[in-house]
């Protein structure tokens, strides 16, 4: 109950307080046009991507090119050691 009563006796303090004001808009305002100079940024990393997916899609494309073409792919692998003699 002492603890309660301690609770009472600090809500009854705090109801005369003023609130201090607090004015953090020119704050908020200069984040905001921090932030949108740094729009360079992702537009360099967005052309990066786009350079990146379509390179791995030409190579993709070639390497499915190429193992089409292939008549039996494991056969390309043993290709190279069917000409040395082992005995």
């Amino acid at each position: 109950m002492d603890t309660l009563k301690a609770i009472e006796k600090l809500a009854k303090q705090t109801q005369g307080e003023k609130v201090p004001a607090f004015d953090v808009a020119d704050n908020v305002l200069r984040q905001i046009r921090a932030g949108e100079e740094e729009t360079l940024g992702f537009f360099v990393f967005d052309l990066f991507a786009s350079v990146s997916a379509v390179a791995a899609s030409v190579v993709g494309y070639v390497s499915v090119g190429a193992l089409r073409s292939m008549t039996n792919p494991l056969m390309e692998f043993v290709a190279p050691l069917q000409e040395v003699r082992l005995w």
